[in-house]
C-alpha cells in the first residue's frame, strides 16, 4: 500500500478538535484557513479544488468555536460557539451570516453546544449540547432554526469532547464523547419524519477509551480504535461483535478510516514513537502492520473513495495534506 500527496493546505488549530470536518457525502471538507475564516476544499474528478470560504461573524473568536459543519452543497457552514459569553448557532454563507440563534432559545438556559453536523439533505442540523446535569441531541431546521426534535440523556463525566458522525444510510447520528480516564460514552439518535428518538446502546454508560474509525459500507457495523485493540460494534445498539488486539508495540492514535473493504488504523511505535499504521480486512479481525513510509500527522478523515486527509499537530498554521491511498504494484 502506498500514499501519494495530491494536495496540501494550511490549517489554524486554535479551535477545539476536530480541526477538519467533512460533508455528509465525503466529497468536501472545511478547516480554519485563517484566524477569522473557514476555508473548504472539494473533490473535482481526481483533483482537489478550492471551495467556498466563510468569514466568522463579529464577536466569535476561533478559540471559542466548539464545532462546525459544511453542507454537501458547499454553500453553507454551520458553526456553534460562544459569542459574548452565550452559546450560539450561526449559519454562514459565502456572503456572510444568514442566521444566528442563541442556543438557550432551543434548549432552555444552561446549555452549551459542543458539536454540529448537517444531515445528508443539508436541510437540517444535528447539534450536541450539554448542561451541568444533562446532554441533549437536537435536530434543527437549517434555514429557520426551528427545533425539529430533541433527545435528552444523562450528563457525561466532564470534561467531555463531543464528536458527531452521520450514519451512512439511516437518518441517524452517533455521538461519541471522549471523557478522559472515564472512557468513551455514546448516544444514538434518529429521525423518521416525526420527533427525534433515542436508541439505547451498550456504550450509554461508557466504555474503554476509543476513537471513531468508521461505519462498514453497509452501515451494519461501527469500528472503534482503542489504544491496543480494534473493536467492532453492531448498529444501532453498539453491542460488541468482535475485538482484535493490535500488533505488538503498536499504539493507536484512536483514529482511522474505512475504505470500502479496507480498515486502516493510525498509530505509532510504542518504543520509537515513529508514525505507524495497520491494515485490516472487512472482517476487522485480520490485520497487519503496513510497511513504512506511512502518513505523518493526525488523521482527520476520508475524502472520496481513496483519499486520506491529515494535519500536523504543531505549527500555526499547521500543514494539512490530502493523500491518495493505493496498493503496491505487483
Amino acid at each position: 500500500m502506498n500514499f501519494s500527496e495530491v494536495a496540501s493546505f494550511e490549517v489554524f488549530h486554535d479551535l477545539s478538535w476536530p480541526w477538519i470536518t467533512f460533508d455528509a457525502g465525503g466529497q468536501r471538507f472545511a478547516f480554519a484557513a485563517t484566524k477569522d475564516r473557514i476555508g473548504s476544499r472539494r473533490l473535482d474528478g481526481d483533483a482537489i479544488a478550492e471551495g467556498p470560504s466563510f468569514t466568522l461573524p463579529a464577536g466569535l473568536r476561533l478559540a471559542d468555536v466548539h464545532g462546525f459543519s459544511i453542507a454537501s452543497s458547499g454553500a453553507q457552514l454551520a458553526v456553534v460557539g460562544v459569542i459574548d459569553g452565550v452559546s450560539h448557532l450561526v449559519v454562514l454563507g459565502e456572503q456572510g451570516e444568514s442566521r444566528r440563534t442563541p442556543l438557550e432559545t432551543l434548549t432552555g438556559a444552561g446549555f452549551t453546544a459542543r458539536a454540529t453536523a448537517f444531515d445528508r439533505s443539508g436541510e437540517r442540523l444535528w447539534i450536541s449540547a450539554e448542561s451541568e446535569t444533562e446532554t441533549v441531541i437536537l435536530l434543527i431546521d437549517a434555514a429557520s432554526h426551528e427545533r425539529v426534535g430533541a433527545a435528552t440523556s444523562a450528563h457525561f463525566p466532564p470534561p467531555a469532547t463531543h464528536e458527531l458522525y452521520l450514519h451512512v444510510q439511516d437518518d441517524a447520528i452517533l455521538l461519541l464523547a471522549a471523557c478522559g480516564e472515564d472512557g468513551t460514552f455514546a448516544r444514538v439518535a434518529g429521525w423518521s419524519g416525526g420527533g427525534v428518538e433515542t436508541i439505547a446502546t451498550t456504550l450509554d454508560d461508557g466504555g474503554i477509551p476509543a476513537g471513531f474509525v468508521g461505519f462498514s459500507a453497509d452501515g451494519a457495523r461501527v469500528h472503534l480504535a482503542e489504544a491496543d485493540e480494534l473493536r467492532t460494534h453492531s448498529w444501532p445498539g453498539l453491542a460488541e461483535l468482535s475485538s482484535i488486539e493490535l500488533a505488538d508495540d503498536f499504539m493507536s492514535s484512536f483514529s482511522g478510516i474505512v475504505l470500502g473493504e479496507r480498515i486502516l488504523i493510525d498509530g505509532e511505535d510504542a518504543e520509537t514513537h515513529e508514525d505507524a499504521a495497520m491494515l485490516f480486512d472487512r472482517s476487522a479481525t485480520v490485520g497487519a502492520l503496513l510497511p513504512e513510509p506511512v502518513p505523518t500527522g493526525m488523521w482527520a478523515g476520508r475524502l472520496g473513495s481513496d483519499l486520506l486527509v491529515t494535519v500536523e499537530s504543531k505549527g500555526e498554521p499547521a500543514r494539512g495534506r490530502v493523500l491518495r491511498i493505493g496498493r503496491e504494484s505487483s
